[in-house]
Parts: C-alpha cells; structure tokens; sequence
C-alpha cells in the first residue's frame, strides 16, 4: 500500500494502514467513519470467515467496499465470499500490482454510471491549435455518442472556447472558482453555456485583471463538482506549468499532448511525457496529436522523429489547412459544420472516437457484503 502512494488510481486518496489484521480494523473502525473501501488480511481458519465478517459489518457503513486478502487457495471459498457481496479475494502475499488491479476491478463499473471522462488537452507550444482541437473534439464526441460533453476552459487570461463558440459568457469559470464552497447542480448550469443539445462550455474570461489564481484544491474542487454533469469533460488547458496543470496532466483518464512537428514542441513533448508518464500509470493512455502537419515541409520533423524521442506514434497527424481553421475560427463554427468532408476535420472525428473508450464494454457494480449483515452497531 505505501508503494502505491501517489500512483493516478489513487491520485487523491487518504491512506490509513495499519498492522493486526481483522480484529484491529474492527476495533479501530469502532470509533471513526468507515472509509470507501477497506482493504483486510486476516489469517482465520476457512470456516470462520463468516463470522469475522460479521464483526466486521457491525462496524462498517453497508456501502463500503472491500477487498480480502487471505492464504487459502480454495476456489470454493472465493465464489461465496463475492457471491455475498466482498468485493475481491486474493491470494496472499499479494504485489503492489496485483493490489492496484484489484482496487481498479472494483470501482471499474462503479464510477462510469456517475462521473464522466476526463480528457485533457495541452499544447506543447503556443499557437499550436491545441483550444481549437479540443473544443471540436468535445463537439465530435457529443454528437457522435449522443452524450453531453463538458468543456472548461482553464486559460483565463487568453481562453478562447467562448469565440469558437461564438458566445457571450455571463459568468465564467472565474465565477464559479469563487463560489467552490456552494457549489451544486443549480448554482453550476448558471455558470455554463449551453451550445446546441450536447455541449456544456464553463468560458474563462479573457481578461488580465480578475485577481484570480487555481490552486490545485480549488481546481480538484472544482472537477469534482462538474465530472457527474456528461459523460465526456474535456479539459483545455493554458500552456504553462504550474503545480494544478501537473495535477490535472497526472489525473486525466486521457491526455491529449498537441504539438506542431518541430524540434522545440519535440522537446516539450518530451519532458512533459517523462514527468507525468510515472503518475499515468498504463491504463491511462497519453497521446500524441501532431497539428498543422506540412505548414513549412522541408522544416517539419517525421513521425518517427517522436516515436525515437519519446516512444509514442501521433494518434493522428492534422494537416496544414489554414483556410478551413480560419473559416471555423473567424465564424465561431464547429469544423464539421464549415468543411465536414477536410482531411482536418476528419483526423479530429477520429481522434474522438480514439479518446471516447465507448468500445469498452461496461459493467455493473456489485452489492457490499456489509449489506448482507444486520448491523447492529449502537
């Protein structure tokens, strides 16, 4: 467990670890609130699973989740304790991999029905186009899956997701940062601007002046409030490093790195992936877009130049295709309204169908075995 301090999975986790197995967890949960998840080793004999668990349940709230860790290697023994509702059995002694795979099983179906995906956007460069890309990939997403995508501009001096979106924001994201601590579903739809059926956009202001700064509690706040509203929150961040982009590069399911193919965007790219790759873990992918591919020819590095320098092949490479960004920027439009059939907008089209996740099967969550106890805690 103290190996897994700081990995994404449990990015923003409290840890409480103690040594004695069962019957210390119940004494100790006697007198304090029961975490999310409880994780217990414990040496009883097979036959007197059952009635440690029940100690256990009279202690615990029923929605806690847990995970068991024993030494008997009995398959019977495994089908009825997840049968009455433990969330995972394993096999001591257990590695900090097999561990963090069994904490990802058991909030896998859990967290999708209620929070949404979070894809973060961040140019390697300035002028990379790396706002544009990311607000019409949140535009593709909705309307290719039918779900609401939610997109916060984090770049409040220069954010530009009001202009390409050719709206007027009454309040903005500096609004809703100064309201964190009342914030709920009524008091945040005031804050967004609605954009045809689907799409949800929180505006920065555009202003040099607001005196506000995001910390990285405010910003987990402020994430926390927005991840239930769609199933898709597109995340557009500034190009500059500060300890809540860090955090917001780390947390992301996906994260998106927009880079023109130069030598100064490989290099950024390059830092950038070797700083929060460790924290990403495997199963949250970082992807590499190249945009404005063939905008000077002869200067423009190859592909492979970034798959020998930082090991990554670009998800897609977005051709140089000035006239149709201009008409899209100057307009306020969505690229699939303005040219749906350019080779830019289609590279974008299939950027969102790499980044949805939607061709992952969901699954459902499982019942708490403190639910099939009678609590009788006084």
């Amino acid at each position: 467990m103290e190996m897994l301090r700081g990995d994404r999975l449990l990015f923003r986790c409290d840890f409480d670890i103690e040594q004695g197995g069962l019957n210390t967890a119940v004494s100790s949960l006697a007198n304090k609130q029961t975490p999310n998840l409880l994780i217990v080793e414990m040496d009883a004999p097979r036959e007197e699973f059952f009635a440690h668990l029940e100690k256990l349940a009279n202690v615990c709230d029923p929605e806690t989740r847990l995970i068991l860790i024993s030494t008997h290697n009995d398959i019977e023994l495994f089908q009825s304790l997840i049968s009455n509702g433990v969330s995972d059995y394993l096999v001591g002694p257990v590695t900090p991999e097999r561990l963090r795979d069994s904490i990802a099983k058991v909030y896998q179906g859990l967290e999708k029905d209620a929070d949404g995906r979070i894809i973060a956007f961040m140019g390697m460069s300035g002028g990379v186009g790396s706002s544009i890309i990311a607000h019409n990939t949140a535009y593709e997403l909705a309307s290719a899956y039918d779900d609401k995508a939610v997109i916060i501009d984090f770049d409040i001096c220069y954010g530009t997701a009001s202009l390409n979106f050719n709206m007027q924001p009454r309040q903005t994201i500096v609004d809703a940062l100064g309201q964190l601590g009342r914030l709920d579903d009524d008091l945040l739809d005031q804050y967004f601007m609605q954009f045809e059926d689907n799409v949800a956009i929180l505006a920065a202001p555009a202003s040099l002046n607001t005196g506000v700064e995001i910390t990285p509690q405010s910003f987990d706040l402020l994430l926390k409030a927005v991840k239930p509203m769609g199933g898709f929150i597109v995340l557009d961040l500034p190009h500059f490093w500060v300890p809540w982009v860090s955090d917001a590069l780390a947390a992301a399911d996906e994260l998106i790195l927009v880079a023109k193919p130069d030598l100064t965007n490989l290099r950024n790219a390059k830092n950038v992936v070797e700083y929060v790759g460790p924290k990403r873990g495997v199963d949250a992918p970082t992807r590499l877009v190249l945009n404005q591919v063939g905008a000077a020819k002869r200067a423009d590095l190859a592909g492979k130049d970034f798959i020998e320098a930082i090991a990554m092949t670009p998800v897609v490479n977005i051709p140089y295709e000035p006239e149709v960004f201009g008409r899209a920027l100057n307009n306020g439009e969505m690229m699939s309204k303005v040219a749906a059939k350019s080779k830019a907008t289609i590279a974008i089209s299939d950027l969102a169908k790499k980044v949805s996740a939607r061709d992952v099967a969901e699954k459902g969550g499982k019942k708490s075995i403190f639910s099939m106890f009678k609590k009788s805690k006084s």
